[in-house]
């Protein structure tokens, strides 16, 4: 009887343990979503500012490799429409990859009079494919890409993580993207539509 006291108590002490440092990395803000404001530039040559934000969940490996213990769940990009109207125009990510991690815009851009987005994400281990998202009669929509197409440069900010900047300036991005380490199927778009070993 006195051993199954203790065991509940140690269970109960255990949970009140874990409860509490899953509150404390909350807290610190690990798993909290991250946002900034970001200039792009389009390429008729207009400089837009977007509203970018990273909603982040618990997991994504070991703490070793992954002190937050926390991945990233959706990303999202809202903007005043560039055709002048102001009408607010949000984008999420849908797709995932086998490990459960959401595409990442690459590019935002306009294209004849319609917001576009280009985006990546693996579909099997050391394989990616990018999408096409065009902005029509009010909803996103997927625009099938052809096997090749013309390559465009990235011009969103791919240096993303849990300590954003609450601005980015075309300037820093274009330091942070040109930083070492970044593979080429996330520094430009095409001109493959699937992507292996980059």
């Amino acid at each position: 009887m006195m051993k199954t006291k203790k065991t509940i108590n140690g269970m109960i002490t255990l949970f009140i343990f874990i409860a509490m440092l899953l509150t404390s990395i909350t807290a610190c803000g690990f798993l909290a979503s991250a946002s900034w404001k970001e200039e792009v530039k389009l390429s008729d040559g207009r400089v837009i500012v977007v509203k970018r934000r990273i909603i982040r969940e618990g997991g994504g490996g070991e703490l070793a490799m992954n002190p937050t213990l926390s991945k990233p769940k959706e990303y999202r990009i809202r903007f005043a429409n560039p055709d002048g109207s102001g009408k607010i125009i949000e984008w999420r990510s849908t797709k995932k990859s086998p490990r459960t991690y959401p595409e990442i815009p690459l590019i935002l851009d306009i294209e004849s009079g319609r917001p576009i987005i280009f985006s990546i994400v693996a579909i099997n281990v050391g394989c990616e494919i990018y999408t096409k998202y065009v902005f029509h009669n009010g909803a996103w929509g997927e625009e099938k890409l052809p096997a090749q197409f013309e390559k465009r440069t990235t011009n969103l900010f791919i240096k993303l993580g849990v300590n954003m900047p609450k601005f980015v300036n075309l300037e820093t991005k274009r330091k942070g993207n040109a930083e070492i380490g970044y593979r080429q199927s996330i520094r430009q778009v095409g001109p493959n539509r699937q992507v292996c070993g980059l």
